[in-house]
């Protein structure tokens, strides 16, 4: 495996490699060829809370708790074991089917450096207050600084300080498309863009208090909806007010709003880690001639 950039989030995240929209993890997966490997750990349907059950599995455990005469406390003295066998796990007999205990862990064994995590949830925490995606924004940030604190807290099993973490905001919400789509299927409507705008800035709060950058995917797409609007001259083309352009049901993202997260996400990467733009980072394996 070489160095890592792993996404972690809701249904945009898991839908970010379907060709039929051209995703932003198949663009970031082709930009770093030999370099990263891009992994999608997108879970539809999910929240912050009920991610929170499932991150420790998402995320690689870099150090274990200490069995040598001294250790102290719950987590004892950490040690790291980064090159280590000692957590190659075996495969267990259950009867006539092998289980892998560890299946579900992104990184079961040792791995190398996770070197991006991108944390991108808002869009199923900001439904209605009555629906049961739904996470009070409060929680909402707790939620946030927890997944921060996983790599960051020194007494965390995942702690990564060279680890680069980027948020990224939910997309506003087409109300026009969510309203037609849920007329069409006999739904409830639960999503709306004033609460998306709302968990936004919740997400660009909270990665301003942990010192980390963010893509404002909520911003950018707003701006250009709102310039497209300003320059159509066909009534036509504003029928769900431009929000058609970069959302396929408008809640998840098409083409053209992939491209959009894709391009924000380069720039960010560019901007503040420029070591690791795709022109900088190592290269696996030595090129042949014609490379």
């Amino acid at each position: 495996m070489y160095d890592v950039l792993l996404a972690f989030g809701d249904s945009i995240t898991q839908c970010a490699g379907d060709p039929e929209f051209e995703g932003y993890l198949a663009y970031l997966s082709r930009l770093y060829q030999r370099q990263m490997d891009v992994l999608n750990r997108g879970f539809s349907g999910y929240n912050t809370t009920r991610a929170r059950t499932v991150v420790s599995k998402v995320l690689p455990v870099t150090r274990r708790p200490s069995t040598t005469k001294g250790s102290s406390g719950l987590l004892g003295n950490w040690i790291g074991y980064a090159n280590s066998s000692l957590f190659d796990f075996p495969k267990v007999k259950s009867g006539s089917k092998t289980i892998w205990p560890e299946r579900d862990n992104t990184f079961p064994q040792n791995s190398r450096a996770l070197r991006i995590c991108i944390f991108f949830f808002g869009t199923n925490d900001a439904a209605i207050s009555s629906w049961h995606q739904h996470t009070p924004i409060e929680k909402f940030r707790d939620n946030l600084l927890y997944f921060v604190s996983l790599l960051r807290d020194p007494s965390s099993k995942h702690y990564s300080p060279s680890t680069k973490i980027l948020f990224i905001t939910p997309p506003p919400v087409g109300d026009r498309m969510v309203k037609e789509k849920a007329k069409i299927e006999g739904e409830n409507v639960v999503n709306k863009n004033e609460r998306a705008r709302k968990y936004a800035q919740m997400v660009k709060r909270v990665a301003n208090e942990v010192n980390t950058p963010y893509v404002d995917l909520y911003g950018k797409i707003e701006e250009l909806v709102k310039k497209n609007q300003s320059t159509a001259k066909d009534t036509q083309t504003v029928d769900f007010e431009g929000y058609d352009g970069y959302l396929a049901d408008g809640i998840h993202l098409n083409s053209a709003g992939n491209r959009v997260l894709f391009d924000l996400i380069q720039e960010t990467i560019g901007k503040y880690w420029p070591e690791l733009k795709p022109s900088k980072a190592p290269r696996s394996y030595m090129p042949t001639s014609k490379e």
